[in-house]
């Protein structure tokens, strides 16, 4: 059974789990969304993700399991991204749900909604979640479900964040103003 988080940013949980699940393209591309979040907070991942082949469809289906505390696995389920269409692939991610679901049988598991946010396939919730359902039994998964941003995105809303305190808490934003990019660094892990 999938026990779903909401409207909370996966990065700030995942030494709490034994195993994080990451859903991503077969080109190498870890820029926005819980993937650059990771890639930031693990350096090894984008090092290890980038010696795998670049754009080889043989990769769809197959995971890259990196060892550490967490276990990172990358799930290599989408094509090539983009914006505006769907490029998940179904049967890549049935194929790599249930070898993850084999290999990490007993474990904690931390994931987003693989494959449906638009830096891991676009794909459409209503035929990832039963599949993960289904395909997910053995392991204890908690899903982080909320808006994955571009990094630019993210930064700007934070940067807006702070500047709305000048009309409504002066005291707090002059706190605040001066030390911004040190508070984003740590918000986005790097800037």
């Amino acid at each position: 059974m999938l026990n779903f988080i909401k409207n909370r940013d996966a990065i700030w949980d995942t030494d709490k789990y034994d195993v994080v699940l990451l859903g991503t393209s077969i080109y190498c591309m870890l820029t926005n969304g819980f993937q650059s979040k990771m890639r930031l907070k693990y350096p090894y991942i984008e090092q290890a993700n980038d010696s795998t082949n670049y754009g080889d469809k043989r990769k769809l289906g197959k995971r890259l399991t990196l060892e550490g505390t967490p276990i990172i696995s990358l799930l290599y389920i989408a094509n090539h991204p983009h914006s505006k269409r769907e490029f998940i692939d179904y049967n890549a991610l049935e194929h790599a749900l249930a070898t993850a679901n084999a290999e990490f049988k007993g474990k904690k598991v931390l994931t987003t909604v693989l494959g449906c946010s638009r830096f891991d396939g676009n794909g459409d919730r209503n035929k990832v979640i039963p599949m993960m359902e289904r395909l997910m039994q053995n392991m204890y998964v908690d899903v982080y479900d909320y808006l994955q941003l571009p990094k630019r995105d993210e930064i700007r809303l934070y940067f807006n964040k702070i500047k709305t305190f000048e009309k409504t808490d002066l005291a707090k934003y002059e706190q605040l103003w001066p030390i911004r990019k040190e508070l984003i660094k740590d918000l986005y892990l790097e800037f």
